[in-house]
């Protein structure tokens, strides 16, 4: 087999002495320009990647790593939701159930009424306060009892003092009232049961309810508090360890079974804006609630409202024609979710009939955000008006109205 010639390939290898010396110039140059290239594209990025590393550290904190099988971060003035995962998943929640009991109990009337403990009151399981039948306290210390120790014993008391058998169809009555459509009670204290559970959205809402509450947010925003237990003065700290560790903490309760794993509901305020945070089975709760107030203060956007909002109103039958009217608020903004904005409604009446009494409310603001819930400012008269007094008719007045009727 014959060979095929080829022709044979130029020597591009450069020759000894000056020729070699050119050769060597020119890679080195090309070296050097691919070298510069690669310096400047390397400073290029590396000093985008630098300014975006800066402004991150600088800039607002990121949303946390949340293991939970549920949670959410809501407004506590508007029920709008910075955050969340699952939140309508209905779940157990353990005994962050008794802020519904703490709620019902501070809406019921008299807080100092004396209570006396059963037997069947502390014939109970779980967390206990340590009563014994024949103890006697108030329903307020009951309550302190309950929600700084978790004691099922007192959330028993609670609920035998407020509606008795009745107190589980109260819960779920209160519940409905408030749209808690995820929620059922069984018991006044959390203990495991299949037909008691709620969802992180849930508690939000009805943590947000219970902090309007004067009696009940006072009593799960202390620290530490002492209580009389038939005269004897019992000192408690509060299980609720970012009460002492969170900043602007203000409540709101634990809560833990086997079946639940950690529950935890926690409100905080800072420059006064109010937010919400609801963890169902977390093992690391005091942690993610901490890091999620930071991100929710952090990154929200605080926007003005209108404190100093007035009109007038058109009155009828009063001794003046008009009356000027005001917002009964000093609250200057509120603090949303980055990117939402705020919607203004004002809903007042065409008229108002004489008498208005000074500071009767006659309308309200609307703030919305989101798909949160609306706050309601009030809306109240800076003055009263009398009604105009009408002329008493005398007989004969009276008897020529009647001939003047007639005659029509």
């Amino acid at each position: 087999m014959k060979r095929r010639e080829t022709a044979a390939k130029p020597d591009r290898r450069p020759r000894r002495g000056a020729s070699w010396e050119r050769a060597w110039d020119r890679q080195a140059a090309r070296r050097g320009v691919a070298l510069l290239l690669a310096g400047l594209l390397l400073f290029s990025f590396g000093g985008e990647a630098r300014g975006a590393e800066g402004k991150q550290e600088a800039g607002d904190p990121v949303l946390p790593k949340v293991e939970a099988d549920a949670y959410i971060l809501m407004s506590a003035d508007t029920g709008e939701v910075f955050a969340g995962k699952d939140i309508h998943a209905q779940l157990p929640m353990a005994s962050t159930t008794k802020i519904m009991t703490g709620l019902l109990a501070a809406e019921s009337g008299p807080l100092d009424q004396l209570y006396t403990v059963s037997a069947e009151d502390v014939n109970t399981e779980g967390s206990m306060l340590g009563l014994k039948a024949g103890d006697q306290l108030t329903l307020r210390d009951l309550m302190t009892g309950m929600l700084l120790k978790s004691g099922n014993d007192a959330a028993a008391c609670v609920a035998s003092v407020v509606a008795g058998d009745q107190f589980v169809e109260r819960m779920n009555e209160k519940a409905a009232q408030l749209g808690m459509a995820d929620t059922h009670f069984a018991n006044p204290s959390g203990l495991p049961d299949d037909a008691h559970y709620s969802s992180a959205y849930d508690m939000a809402i009805l943590a947000r309810a219970a902090l309007q509450n004067p009696d009940f947010a006072a009593i799960c925003g202390s620290s530490e508090a002492a209580i009389a237990v038939s005269g004897t003065r019992w000192h408690l700290r509060n299980s609720n360890r970012l009460l002492r560790e969170m900043e602007g903490a203000v409540g709101m309760k634990t809560g833990f079974t086997k079946k639940a794993g950690r529950c935890l509901v926690s409100a905080a305020t800072r420059d006064g804006a109010t937010l919400i945070c609801v963890t169902l089975h977390c093992y690391d709760d005091w942690r993610v609630h901490k890091d999620l107030m930071d991100y929710g203060f952090g990154t929200g956007d605080r926007q003005p409202t209108d404190p100093t909002y007035v009109a007038t109103l058109d009155v009828v039958g009063g001794t003046a024609e008009t009356v000027p009217v005001r917002v009964e608020s000093d609250l200057e903004e509120l603090l949303l979710k980055d990117g939402s904005a705020l919607k203004k409604t004002v809903n007042l009446p065409p008229f108002l009939y004489a008498p208005v009494a000074e500071g009767q409310v006659v309308g309200e603001i609307l703030y919305t955000a989101g798909e949160g819930e609306a706050l309601r400012v009030e809306i109240v008269a800076s003055q009263g008006v009398a009604a105009k007094e009408t002329p008493k008719k005398g007989f004969w007045q009276w008897l020529l109205g009647l001939f003047q009727k007639k005659d029509r």
